[in-house]
Parts: C-alpha cells; structure tokens; sequence
C-alpha cells in the first residue's frame, strides 16, 4: 500500500512539474516577440539598422503582422539607403495603416527620391474621388462601414415594411443611407481589386534593364530605376512580365521587382 502510495504521489510531483513547466514553455513563447520587437527598437537606436531589421523579421514571421511594423522596416532600409526596400515596406504598411501621418510623410519623401518621379496618377474623375474620399482608410475599415450601412437599410426596410406610416417621414434618410452604401461599395469594390486582384510592385535594385523577352540577350526596351512602382502582370522561369504606369510592357529579372 505504502508504494502505490509513492507512486501517486511521484505521479503527482511530476504532473505538478510538466505543468509549470508547460506554462513557463508558454510563457517565454509568449514573450519572443515582444523581446524580438524591444530588441529590433534597440538596435534601430544604436544605428545597428540590418540587426533591426532582422529583429523586426523575426516578429513577422511569428504571424504578428502590423501597419507599424512594415513601417519600422521601411524606416530601417531608408537608413541603408535601401530606397526600393523601404518603399516596399512602407507601401505594405499603408494597406494596413493609411491614415497615419508618420508614414504619409516618410512615403512621400522616399518617393520623391525615386529617379523619375513616384506612382502614376490617376486620371479617372471617379476613380480620384473615391480615392480621396477613402484614403485614410484600410479595405477592412471600407468592408466593415458598408456592412453597417447595409444593416441600417435592412433595418429601414423592415420598419417601413411593419410601419407603413414612416416611410414619408423618413424617406430621406433612407436615400441618403442608400447613396452612402452605394458609394461605399464602390470604394470596396475598387480597393480590392486595386489591393487583391493587381499585383502592384516596387523596383528593388538601383538599375533594372527591362527586356522586350524573358531572356538575358534580349533587347533592353527601357530602364527603371530603385523604387519605381510598377504593375507585375506574370512570373515565369525567374522572370516577371511588368508593365510600367505609363502602359509599357516589358521583362525584368524576378529578383528585381518584389511584389507589395
């Protein structure tokens, strides 16, 4: 009896023991990004920007990503001098985060940077409304405003449909609920496709000679420069097929052209 007794207890001691240990496991899991981020700041201060950055990789490839991390990325590669990365970077954050002003800023002076001028600018009338209108906006947020506007409508529609009597006091706001869906669902519509569907990219190296052909003895057609935005419409065979914002078409090597 007294062994079974040992037994159980030893049994006990040790369930005690994988189960701290389990929960210290998981609690210093918990803490690598956050050491990985506090180290990635420390090293972005002492000026030490490659350890900064694979600091902040490290985070990322934790599945822990953010708007302000693809920026502190960006900031850290504009510090190299890395001009096509840190564009990059911050164009990935502005999907995430449109509306801080931080990177507004660092965006804007990156671009200004780039040898023949940054993005193309939309001539669409409609196009450069909704743009504006939604700018500081991320496609979630869009997503997220069209779905409460849709429910409001639902929610007029059943009162009218039960209370017949308040469609003439309320028909305005009716109208007014249903252009503001309509407009917002443009915008959904144009920011995914924009977003999700066009593959947008940024040049990558200083100089990048684009070919008629997917071949290195091709003609060079015309040359890009580092962080020049571009639209990647094919990978094939270590090669992209891009297309610049003014329409020419042309082949680049894949390394060259990084997908945002």
């Amino acid at each position: 009896m007294k062994r079974y007794k040992n037994y159980i207890a030893a049994t006990l001691v040790f369930i005690a023991v994988f189960s701290a240990g389990q929960g210290r496991c998981s609690e210093i899991k918990k803490s690598v990004p956050e050491q990985l981020f506090y180290t990635a700041n420390q090293s972005y201060e002492s000026r030490d920007y490659l350890k900064a950055i694979e600091g902040y990789l490290g985070v990322l490839e934790q599945g822990l990503e953010s708007g302000n991390l693809h920026y502190n990325i960006g900031n850290a590669f504009l510090k190299m001098g890395k001009l096509g990365h840190s564009i990059l970077c911050y164009e990935r954050a502005k999907r995430l985060i449109p509306g801080d002003s931080d990177l507004k800023a660092n965006l804007s002076y990156a671009n200004s940077l780039v040898e023949g001028g940054g993005p193309g600018i939309e001539n669409n009338p409609a196009m450069m409304f909704l743009n504006a209108v939604f700018a500081s906006y991320s496609l979630r947020e869009i997503i997220f405003s069209a779905a409460i506007l849709y429910f409001i409508l639902l929610a007029l529609l059943a009162l009218f449909l039960i209370r017949p009597f308040f469609i003439n006091r309320f028909r305005v706001v009716l109208w007014i609920i249903g252009i503001l869906f309509i407009v917002n669902l443009a915008a959904v519509g144009i920011r995914y496709f924009n977003e999700r569907v066009l593959k947008h990219g940024i040049i990558v190296q200083e100089k990048v000679e684009c070919k008629y052909e997917p071949i290195e003895k091709s003609t060079t057609y015309y040359t890009l420069r580092e962080g020049a935005p571009v639209l990647i419409l094919k990978t094939r065979d270590g090669w992209r097929r891009i297309r610049r914002y003014d329409g020419k078409v042309g082949w680049v090597k894949k390394e060259a052209a990084e997908e945002i």
